[in-house]
């Protein structure tokens, strides 16, 4: 197993792909710390005593559909559609905003595995009679991970357009010493 490991982890243009989507992830994560203490802030400014623990707001969106992101956009910019220096900077655009697109699929992917382990997680025998996953349920469970990953494609590709074209300003300075492409390169 860790041969493969390492074979992955040495694939040209890895490490690259992976600063710019562990610098999406923390951009994500500080705008999300951000929005929630405004809006605590905007509820204690307001007098209303409701106040949501950081935790239970934060580790969920973290969890469901940050990470998926950021994984998924490392996914895009590594095997599927690399940013390399000999690009034109519409190219690198549009491959930052597929990276963006992956990246919301697999967050909407994670969130619908989520929700359902969620629902079923109680008792397994007690929630599937209890709700016995009727169409509602699944209708719901689906619109609710559409929006969050809608919401975060819609919220996050300029973030991804950022630093893709940052990643492609530093690989023209810095000439890669192989030839990087991806699936959409092969097609």
């Amino acid at each position: 197993m860790s041969y493969i490991a390492h074979r992955v982890v040495r694939q040209h243009g890895f490490l690259v792909a992976f600063v710019c989507a562990a610098v999406v992830l923390a951009v994500l994560v500080v705008q999300t710390l951000v929005s929630f203490l405004i809006s605590e802030l905007s509820n204690l400014g307001s007098g209303s005593n409701y106040s949501v623990p950081w935790w239970s707001y934060y580790a969920p969106q973290l969890g469901t559909v940050l990470l998926p992101f950021a994984v998924g956009v490392l996914l895009s910019l590594w095997f599927i559609a690399p940013i390399a220096a000999e690009l034109h900077v519409a190219h690198v655009i549009t491959r930052s905003v597929l990276a963006a697109a992956v990246g919301g699929v697999l967050a909407v992917l994670v969130t619908i595995v989520a929700s359902l382990i969620g629902m079923l997680s109680g008792g397994l025998m007690a929630n599937l009679l209890a709700t016995r996953l009727s169409g509602e349920t699944v209708v719901s469970i689906l619109g609710s991970a559409v929006g969050a990953g809608g919401q975060e494609f819609v919220s996050s590709t300029p973030v991804v357009i950022l630093a893709g074209v940052l990643l492609w300003i530093w690989l023209e300075r810095h000439p890669s010493k192989h030839p990087v492409s991806g699936i959409v390169d092969q097609a």
